[in-house]
């Protein structure tokens, strides 16, 4: 089965019915070539265009079709949906901007590196059927032949994984110094530069660091590892840790220190405390799709101070009239 436009668009707009996107992906996987030209399409689609753009899809799909730089089927043109335009107009972006890069590293080979920016999200699908969402100013690299033999990936940033099990082949996230090997199917790894402490959240994986012992993980549990590879594992509600996988920005009991570093990687913002004693101060909220000033006045209120802006400097202090 080849796919037509509609049918491939809806795959990467992840609106295919199951039995689509398993022919879909059956299809993809006889072609290497295919595998890697989808992975670009799928980046440049979550990475990409912003929802609210509403292209000139005839012209776009010419733009395609002329490229050498994607292989994509000769296919039969159908009208789209309007709802997949979205979806049609990142396989020109794919194509422009190629934002899955291959790169040389000189000592782990050729590898493929996806990035997202500021308030952005990538969802990959990798050659073996796994799947990776990626969370804003993150950044993911595979090895050029991903999928033969061990699969490791290296993670700077937070991403949710929906991995492929094959015990003979694990799969394994080099975060922070620290590796997670995949035991269940679903997790979440977080690791940005500059944070003290590596975390997993959700499915069952093994997590070491520093040399330290591993420690297993299941479901409903998080752990946070630091530079010496000790663990703290406690029960939490997982789905807080998941969130960003759909959009939604939740904090629940996150201590202000880490919820203006998350405020600053979501809304482009540079978000300070008056003075350190603010970072103690802990708030549970949820948010999507609202404003940033809207945004920046709930987690305020939440943690009893207020906030002052300055272009794309914020800055929280003390509440007027609290001593």
């Amino acid at each position: 089965m080849t796919p037509d436009d509609a049918l491939l668009a809806r795959y990467l707009a992840h609106e295919c019915t199951p039995a689509e996107a398993a022919a879909v992906r059956q299809w993809i996987a006889a072609d290497p070539d295919r595998v890697r030209a989808v992975e670009r399409l799928r980046a440049a689609f979550d990475a990409a265009a912003p929802p609210h753009e509403r292209p000139d899809v005839d012209a776009m799909w010419a733009n395609v079709r002329s490229s050498h730089r994607v292989a994509l089927p000769a296919t039969r043109r159908r009208p789209f949906p309007v709802g997949l335009l979205a979806a049609a107009a990142v396989l020109v972006v794919a194509v422009l901007l190629d934002r899955a890069i291959t790169r040389r590293s000189a000592t782990h080979g050729a590898v493929r590196e996806v990035a997202t920016s500021i308030g952005q999200r990538a969802t990959i699908d990798l050659a073996d059927g796994s799947r990776v969402i990626l969370g804003p100013r993150s950044r993911i690299t595979t090895p050029e032949h991903f999928g033969e033999g061990p699969r490791d990936v290296t993670l700077d940033g937070e991403a949710y994984f929906e991995v492929h099990h094959d015990p003979a082949n694990p799969f394994r996230v080099h975060a922070a110094g620290g590796v997670t090997e995949d035991i269940g199917t679903r997790f979440v790894v977080r690791a940005y530069a500059g944070e003290s402490v590596l975390r997993v959240a959700e499915g069952r994986v093994s997590v070491a660091r520093g040399g330290g012992a591993p420690v297993a993980l299941g479901g409903g549990q998080l752990t946070s590892l630091d530079a010496a590879g000790v663990a703290s594992v406690r029960m939490v509600d997982t789905a807080a840790y998941v969130a960003f996988s759909d959009g939604r920005l939740v904090f629940d009991g996150t201590p202000l220190e880490e919820v203006v570093g998350e405020l600053g990687r979501w809304y482009d913002l540079d978000v300070r405390l008056a003075t350190p004693a603010f970072a103690d101060h802990h708030i549970s909220a949820s948010f999507t799709g609202l404003a940033e000033d809207d945004v920046l006045g709930a987690v305020a209120a939440a943690a009893g101070l207020r906030y002052t802006r300055q272009g794309r400097t914020v800055t929280f202090s003390r509440a007027r009239g609290i001593q």
